[in-house]
């Protein structure tokens, strides 16, 4: 939990994701596979840290399913006929089998899918034991054919992604969001310690500056925010500064260095230490 001059944000529950869009999403658009909390009970896996996207996972068949996009643009994706009442398609690797698919653009409801650009979805998986006599396909067609049972059709529905599935994209694109601001707080920071000079960003209708500047053999950082109107995002930005606490800010509404805050506009100044701007240099350098 992180709280700033009486604002709280809690970067796992919460944090407003339809402004992700201020922080790049990890892949082009809908080009990569998500796999649901099913397929990952399936292989036996964890929701791994938030950090980390579910379509980076380290296991043969979600890697294995990122290729399924471009065979299907290629037309050299293998369809699972089995499953009548939407398109599933195979993923083969090893003795690991999965099914994958797209929603379509009418499934675009919770905001999220649109927002990640998630609309491929791994909605199960399994792998095959030497000599068991197992067919993973057989046994899925055998579950959505349960599941339609009574419908004349087979009911794969159940594979697509849950409440559970969308709350996890949800939480990633916060950290996403705030990993992103971080980054552009710190090299907008950087930049006025190396210029003296004030640094500026404009993100959508958003805007950032940073300007740090020596007073009294001490240096002082002030940062302008334009747009934020959650204090949730606010919050973000201050706590962007590495090692400074809610104390140690300061909103200025009379200005600072000569800022005058203008209509829209929020001030916050504080003490920046030799060893803080000394650590945000070095993380930029570390970044080019």
């Amino acid at each position: 939990m992180v709280r700033i001059a009486g604002l709280f944000l809690c970067p796992r529950v919460g944090l407003l994701w339809r402004y992700s869009k201020l922080a790049p999403v990890s892949e082009s658009s809908r080009s990569f596979v998500r796999p649901t909390k099913r397929c990952l009970d399936d292989l036996e896996l964890r929701f791994p840290p938030l950090e980390q996207p579910l379509h980076d996972l380290k296991d043969p068949v979600v890697a294995k399913s990122q290729q399924v996009p471009q065979e299907v643009a290629a037309g050299g994706a293998q369809r699972i006929r089995a499953i009548e009442d939407r398109i599933w398609f195979k993923v083969k690797v090893g003795p690991c089998r999965g099914a994958v698919t797209e929603l379509a653009g009418s499934e675009a409801q919770p905001a999220e899918i649109t927002e990640a650009s998630a609309w491929w979805w791994l909605g199960a998986a399994g792998r095959r034991q030497e000599g068991s006599g197992t067919d993973f396909y057989r046994a899925l067609a055998d579950e959505v054919s349960r599941a339609g049972r009574g419908s004349g059709r087979t009911q794969s529905g159940h594979l697509l992604p849950a409440a559970v599935d969308i709350k996890r994209l949800r939480a990633e694109l916060a950290v996403q969001l705030t990993m992103g601001i971080k980054r552009v707080v710190r090299q907008l920071v950087a930049g006025s310690i190396r210029t003296g000079r004030t640094s500026t960003v404009t993100l959508s209708r958003h805007r950032i500056s940073a300007l740090v500047r020596a007073q009294d053999e001490e240096a002082y950082l002030a940062i302008t925010a334009e747009g934020f109107i959650d204090p949730r995002l606010l919050a973000v930005i201050l706590a962007s500064v590495p090692h400074l606490t809610e104390q140690d800010w300061i909103p200025e509404p009379k200005g600072v260095f000569g800022i005058h805050p203008e209509m829209g506009q929020i001030v916050y100044s504080a003490l920046i230490p030799p060893v803080v701007q000394a650590e945000i240099l070095d993380e930029l350098v570390d970044d080019q």
